[in-house]
């Protein structure tokens, strides 16, 4: 961060941020929200919120989501 901040790399265009790596954010659940998980909520769906951009204008064709630090998607 520092040598981005030096050479101001944040001010040319090609670091700008529509050419970065994809940015997501999960907007539901809540942060720290608990999920209950029982019978009932294990045998129905849990819709995920949010947004996905690619930057460029490039379209996002999918997204995954791991609840277990990674083991599975």
């Amino acid at each position: 961060a520092e040598l981005a901040n030096a050479e101001a790399w944040w001010y040319k265009p090609e670091y700008i941020i529509n050419e970065l790596n994809i940015n997501s954010v999960i907007t539901t659940p809540c942060h720290e929200e608990i999920l209950p998980i029982n019978a009932w909520t294990t045998q129905r769906p849990y819709t995920l919120k949010g947004y996905a951009y690619s930057g460029g204008g490039k379209k996002v064709s999918r997204v995954e989501v791991t609840l277990d630090g990674g083991e599975t998607w």
